[in-house]
């Protein structure tokens, strides 16, 4: 199970808040959720990725849910929350790769989502449709524009 869902788990996470280290942390979580409440899985409820992925969304609703109650808008000592992109695009080595992931970060979560499940897990649109609860023809328009704008962001 691990083998066959730590690169599905990692890149869902990876690309809805594009920060490696926090995703590590996000994506052993919810393998320690996983083989904690493996006895409550019921196949006949839902197939497992199914199952796996509604934990993975949960903790990255927690993962957000917690980060707004560390910020305050008030403190002056508050620690900028936001992600430094150049400290992130220096771990990707690939120049491509650094292109891609940058056109992505510029993008709307929805759209980085449904292109992400498209590509990186093969999930066709009726999944996607299920996975994150939207029509299928409205992931397929999001899609298409997304497609288009990623283009122009790598041309620019």
């Amino acid at each position: 199970m691990y083998k066959e869902y730590f690169s599905k788990i990692y890149n869902f996470v990876f690309y809805r808040i594009l920060n490696k280290e926090q995703t590590e942390d996000i994506v052993s979580d919810i393998f320690l959720k996983v083989a904690e409440n493996i006895f409550r899985f019921d196949s006949k409820k839902a197939n497992f990725n199914t199952w796996i992925f509604a934990i993975a969304k949960n903790k990255l609703i927690d993962y957000y849910r917690l980060k707004k109650i560390y910020i305050s808008i008030d403190d002056e000592n508050t620690i900028d929350p936001s992600i430094d992109f150049e400290e992130q695009c220096s771990i990707i080595k690939d120049e491509q790769l650094k292109e891609l992931y940058s056109a992505l970060a510029k993008m709307d979560d929805r759209t980085r989502l449904i292109i992400t499940l498209k590509h990186f897990e093969g999930l066709n649109n009726r999944e996607i449709s299920k996975q994150i609860g939207i029509n299928e023809s409205t992931v397929s328009t999001i899609y298409v524009r997304g497609l288009k704008k990623l283009q122009d962001y790598i041309a620019s």
